[in-house]
């Protein structure tokens, strides 16, 4: 076996085992208000799991923020 072959062979378990992720943003506006929502999840290492969903708001009424927001370990 090269070194090349073995470097990449001792690489490979390393590069599967790599965090994950997803991230969503999405907007709008009119003359209502604005919105603003934000969605994270991540899975580490260890097979922690995160979740988050943020959403702000401002219209004439005022302006505000809700969040949900999970772990598992």
């Amino acid at each position: 076996m090269s070194i090349a072959t073995l470097g990449l062979t001792v690489a490979a378990p390393s590069l599967a085992m790599a965090d994950a992720g997803f991230q969503n943003d999405s907007s709008s506006a009119g003359p209502e208000g604005a919105t603003l929502s934000l969605i994270r999840s991540h899975v580490d290492d260890d097979g922690n799991v995160g979740y988050e969903r943020v959403t702000y708001t401002a219209g004439p009424e005022g302006a505000g923020m809700d969040r949900t927001k999970s772990k598992s370990e």
